[in-house]
């Protein structure tokens, strides 16, 4: 069944339902299940990717890889050290860099805690001498901060679609940092507008990303609508978009 898919399907996009109708055609009463654990095991196996729920596109598409940067790490290491059982996320933008046209001239390590923590985090990387500034004080401290890198510290969002890892530090997924950029424009001045469009471009044109998951955290942020006009900018999402519809 698999290599039935995969000859119809491949290079496009379509959903589930469109695979269904397509293996009944072929063989008469095949249960939607088994159906679906191929086309899942076909990901499984990189020979297919999941662009949205029951969405999928059958080609090969290079996966984000979230790393962080140098100063990022170390945060992680001393709160993993300090604060064995506290989740945090942790938002590196100077990963971005590989998305635009333009470097920037600075970066921001976002840190993303419960709100009763927040203080206890930003006391302990002041104490081991790292410039951070609770999220709260930014826009009154923004024009003091001289660092080419920074941390800024925040309560937690109560949907974030980040990725686990070791130690209780998440590192965000390239869809919550795409959602991220529309809503903190003032966290994130110098990704906005030509530089925004170039992220949102190349991040869908490199990477395999998960437009449901885009789309639904937007909604969360309440900011969907802007989200949505930067990905209709896009060629792939153009591409792709009457299967989202109604989401």
């Amino acid at each position: 069944m698999k290599a039935e898919i995969m000859t119809r399907f491949s290079g496009q996009c379509c959903t589930i339902d469109d695979i269904v109708r397509f293996t009944e055609a072929l063989s008469a009463g095949t249960p939607r299940g088994t159906v679906i654990w191929n086309v899942n095991d076909l990901v499984r196996q990189d020979k297919a990717v999941r662009i949205g729920r029951g969405v999928y596109e059958f080609a090969a598409r290079q996966k984000w890889q979230p790393t962080i940067g140098e100063l990022a790490r170390s945060i992680c290491s001393l709160l993993a050290e300090d604060f064995k059982y506290l989740d945090v996320t942790v938002t590196d933008s100077c990963i971005l860099g590989r998305l635009m046209n333009m470097q920037p001239f600075s970066s921001v390590v976002v840190i993303e805690t419960r709100k009763a923590a927040v203080d206890a985090v930003l006391s302990r990387l002041r104490n081991n001498g790292i410039e951070a500034y609770a999220k709260k004080d930014f826009k009154r401290l923004e024009k003091y901060i001289t660092a080419s890198q920074y941390v800024l510290i925040r309560p937690e969002l109560s949907v974030n679609p980040s990725l686990p890892k070791e130690n209780n530090v998440c590192i965000a997924s390239i869809e919550k940092i795409l959602v991220d950029l529309v809503c903190d424009a003032d966290i994130y001045r110098q990704y906005q507008g030509e530089e925004l469009q170039n992220i949102y471009q190349n991040a869908v044109s490199d990477y395999s990303v998960n437009y449901s998951q885009i789309l639904r955290y937007a909604a969360a942020r309440k900011r969907k609508a802007e989200v949505l006009e930067c990905l209709r900018k896009t060629t792939e999402y153009q591409r792709v978009e009457a299967l989202f519809l109604g989401l």
